[in-house]
């Protein structure tokens, strides 16, 4: 069960990925519904995945589910830094969006994380790398260009519709994370 924190996580992320990437791709546009589309998306989606992602951060760092000796707190460290960084920047967007807040300083924070994420990417390389390591590496690297492109739309660089495509494919990624490296199906071979 130590890794439950991460199947939660992985649910909060993808319904925050899901959920934003349906009005940049055009569904969900009717004017004619009643509220904020963008104030809904970000009640709904974009903190709902902040507070999971919070979670599996903190969880990693007080739980230590993964035991505390040898390149295990390393390890845990690095997905606590991961996960909280998404979870600090999707409680950015979501707020942004509830109150109608210009997104670019997300989209300035986002390069930050894509940084981050890339010398993520490079500190799990050196663990050396199975078949679960690398499809992690993938799914990152999905994130990665998540994040550029996040950056892009927010400045007017990248088309809204091909960051909404991104953001389908993090979900795609995201379902290994949540089912195989979450423990809840064996991790393939």
């Amino acid at each position: 069960m130590g890794l439950a924190p991460i199947a939660i996580g992985m649910v909060g992320l993808q319904f925050a990925l899901f959920v934003n990437a349906m009005p940049l791709l055009g569904v969900d546009a009717d004017v004619r519904q009643a509220g904020s589309p963008a104030r809904t998306v970000g009640a709904v989606g974009s903190l709902l995945g902040a507070v999971a992602l919070l979670f599996m951060s903190f969880w990693f760092i007080v739980g230590a589910p993964l035991g505390k000796e040898g390149i295990v707190p390393q390890v845990q460290l690095t997905f606590s830094l991961i996960s909280g960084m998404y979870g600090l920047l999707w409680l950015g967007v979501g707020i942004t969006q509830m109150l109608g807040w210009d997104a670019r300083p997300l989209g300035n924070a986002a390069l930050i994380a894509a940084l981050m994420q890339v010398i993520a990417i490079v500190v799990i390389a050196r663990w050396g790398l199975n078949t679960n390591l690398v499809l992690i590496e993938v799914v990152l690297a999905i994130y990665t260009a998540v994040l550029l492109g996040f950056w892009g739309a927010t400045h007017g660089r990248f088309a809204a519709k091909s960051e909404g495509g991104l953001l389908l494919l993090a979900v795609l990624g995201t379902f290994y994370l949540e089912f195989w490296a979450s423990g809840i199906w064996p991790v393939p071979v």
